[in-house]
């Protein structure tokens, strides 16, 4: 496809390389035949993605009316998709220009208050509920700051933006991890920041759950996984955030012996909040200076991670 084409949808054709829609997180579209979403025009300076994305970032709501009703009623679909759209271009450019993008939607729409809380209410279906294929929490962090800082809302309805926010603050990507002390079923404990591999792997689970044996069958075979280990460059750290210990047992021997299996024996996760696990099973991934590389993904991203450091790709020269 020509990357020159000017309109926005084209553009995000190409950098998406499929039509996104909201039919998996969202009511179906309901279009009215006069309201349509005003796509911005794309200066011909900007001709690759990377250029493409950091400008509509900041530019692509210019033309749309915040203060028309319609778009957060009968033509709410309208809304609704250019919301995803929007959303699935952000990944291209850097966390500074999403940030900023993010935070100039939400005090555009602050010309209206259906508008405020129709925007705010779908980035958060978006961004953070658990079933949404656009989930991002670090995308919904500049979200929430903006409405916390906001003179739109008054103090109550910041009461769970400032919680949210205070959740999805922990752990974040790049930060030290919070240290956990683990038991395991010999009795000896140690903690997150005792292990000296490159990288740990950490999964939180509880064994009786479905999700849980499953995800942990894919780490087990996983060869990514395996060679790493081999090399002696990853730590699989299994982690009980409970305190039902002799549950926990039970199911011990489903567990590879490779892995270190413990449980949270001073109820660090649960009880002090150093983790907001929102479900179980989860991932994190940690450097070995116990940094968070990965936080709450699939397992099929940390996997894509270990197959590049064990096949780097090629460099060619210029």
């Amino acid at each position: 496809m020509n990357r020159n084409k000017k309109k926005y949808f084209t553009c995000a054709a190409w950098l998406l390389g499929l039509a996104i829609t909201v039919s998996g997180c969202a009511n179906k579209p309901r279009e009215p035949a006069r309201h349509t979403f005003p796509a911005v025009t794309v200066p011909t300076v900007y001709i690759d993605p990377a250029t493409q994305a950091e400008y509509l970032a900041m530019h692509y709501w210019d033309l749309f009316n915040f203060t028309d009703t319609v778009y957060v009623g009968s033509a709410a679909g309208v809304t609704e998709q250019a919301l995803a759209n929007y959303l699935s271009i952000l990944p291209y450019t850097s966390y500074p220009v999403i940030c900023r993008g993010l935070t100039h939607l939400m005090e555009e729409a602050e010309k209206h208050e259906a508008m405020y809380a129709f925007i705010s209410t779908h980035l958060e279906r978006f961004l953070f509920d658990l079933n949404s294929p656009l989930r991002n929490e670090e995308f919904f962090i500049p979200v929430l700051e903006q409405m916390v800082a906001s003179k739109t809302l008054n103090e109550p309805r910041k009461v769970r933006p400032g919680q949210l926010l205070s959740q999805l603050q922990k752990n974040r990507p790049s930060a030290l991890a919070a240290n956990i002390r683990y038991a395991l079923a010999s009795g000896a404990r140690s903690s997150l920041h005792d292990l000296k591999t490159d990288f740990t792997l950490m999964l939180f689970h509880n064994l009786d759950c479905g999700n849980c044996r499953e995800l942990a069958n894919q780490i087990k075979n996983s060869q990514a996984v395996t060679e790493m280990q081999k090399r002696r460059r990853l730590t699989v750290l299994s982690i009980y955030p409970g305190q039902d210990v002799e549950a926990w047992k039970k199911y011990l021997p489903e567990m590879p012996s490779s892995w270190i299996n413990g449980y949270d024996c001073d109820d660090a996760i649960y009880g002090q909040e150093r983790y907001a696990l929102r479900t179980v099973p989860t991932l994190y991934l940690t450097d070995k200076n116990h940094r968070v590389v990965m936080k709450d993904v699939p397992f099929n991203y940390v996997e894509y991670f270990l197959n590049n450091i064990l096949n780097p790709p090629t460099q060619s020269n210029k």
